[in-house]
């Protein structure tokens, strides 16, 4: 089966394909475990530059939308900020190679990127070929856009989401049907366990256990929670340690206000900032547990990343987390705000308990969460799409007249 993987979203500061393959393991790693499952991929990215790259045996063409176009939107978005400039910059170059490349499925990523989508999926149409959307964040629209979605919605064969929560705005707003839902994870992890004490030895982290925190420092992620939690652990677990690493301080002041003011951890909770990305492996290989308090996430790839690397997450009860440890079976869960029961979490997990715990996240992650696991689902989601039959496919002979193809698409 030849899939065409459709991105269209890049952001204004990552100037370069090879940027891009480096910042999105998505983008980078499913298309080839998608090709391992038997199935012939081309990569259409649009991107700010053009270039072509190859990753296995898979062909990325990165499309840039063309000056004008891009100056265009940089003006819309000024005036009315969505999603970056890159929302409005038409994919019409882009999706004059998907009609090129006749693809038997398209495979396209964000439900609510609606111009790149309608193009998208009206290509789709005239072809006669399933689309599939995969799910990364956002709620149905309300005004303008509404119409829009409508129509990309119709034209859609599956709806890829990591819960059905997620789902539950678009079924309640009459866009997708039930049976169009199928759960398959966000995205993955590219990284791999390494051994604990050699690890540590490079990001000299100590503590018995050691606790780890990635993610921004806002309100949605909830750290003061997270704080609070930790401070009720270290009252047991004395040579406990917290590692916090961010990539954004909206409430760095609190937070070190808070951790000065508890003379219990002064010395045990270190704020490390933002660590390259080529690093986190082994700061996840090097930490026992992962504290996330979030009230809420579309996905949570601080969680799936721990799983990679056996570092159990204890973590706040909210839908996409329970998908991702198996509701708690592959880590544990705590209600929201409950910064005691994060302790009580923490605190039950023995020494033995923590190593085989660990080991099964290990195992969870790959037959489960991993790259490879998430193109095996997404194949057999191919092999059972099926095209709107409410438009008429064009034929493939290229030497066929408009005037033809226009006739068929009024039958």
């Amino acid at each position: 089966m030849k899939v065409c993987y459709v991105s269209t979203f890049y952001p204004p500061d990552i100037q370069t394909p090879d940027e891009m393959l480096e910042a999105w393991p998505l983008l980078r790693c499913l298309p080839p475990a998608l090709a391992e499952a038997g199935n012939d991929v081309v990569v259409l990215a649009h991107a700010a530059t053009r270039a072509t790259r190859w990753v296995g045996p898979v062909r990325f063409e990165f499309i840039d939308p063309g000056v004008v176009s891009r100056y265009a939107a940089s003006l819309i978005n000024s005036v009315k900020p969505r999603h970056g400039p890159a929302y409005y910059a038409p994919a019409t170059r882009l999706v004059r190679r998907l009609y090129q490349e006749r693809p038997d499925i398209v495979h396209f990523a964000g439900v609510t990127l609606d111009l790149h989508l309608a193009l998208v999926s009206r290509c789709c149409a005239r072809l006669g070929i399933p689309l599939v959307v995969h799910f990364h964040g956002g709620v149905p629209d309300s005004g303008r856009m509404r119409r829009v979605q409508i129509r990309n919605s119709s034209r859609t064969s599956r709806l890829l989401v990591t819960t059905f929560e997620q789902a539950e705005p678009w079924l309640s707003a009459g866009l997708f049907d039930v049976g169009a839902v199928i759960q398959v994870v966000e995205s993955s992890s590219p990284f791999s366990a390494l051994d604990r004490a050699a690890a540590r030895a490079e990001t000299m982290m100590s503590g018995d256990p050691i606790y780890l925190s990635v993610g921004r420092l806002d309100e949605i992620k909830d750290p003061l929670t997270m704080l609070r939690g930790f401070a009720r652990v270290a009252e047991v677990q004395r040579d406990a340690r917290l590692y916090m690493y961010f990539q954004s301080g909206g409430l760095l002041d609190e937070i070190r206000s808070f951790i000065e003011t508890r003379p219990l951890l002064r010395g045990r909770v270190e704020l490390r900032g933002q660590a390259p990305q080529d690093q986190m492996a082994t700061i996840y290989s090097s930490a026992d547990f992962l504290l996330q308090a979030s009230l809420r996430e579309w996905s949570g790839l601080a969680i799936i990343e721990a799983l990679s690397c056996g570092c159990i997450p204890i973590v706040s009860d909210i839908p996409s987390f329970r998908m991702l440890t198996g509701d708690g079976r592959f880590g544990r869960l705590f209600p929201i705000g409950d910064f005691e029961e994060l302790a009580r979490c923490a605190i039950g997990l023995e020494t033995r308990d923590r190593h085989e715990l660990s080991i099964a996240c290990l195992d969870h992650f790959e037959h489960n969460l991993s790259f490879p696991a998430m193109a095996a689902q997404i194949s057999a989601v191919y092999r059972n799409a099926r095209p709107d039959t409410r438009h008429t496919r064009l034929r493939q002979d290229d030497a066929d007249s408009r005037r033809e193809r226009r006739v068929q698409l009024e039958l």
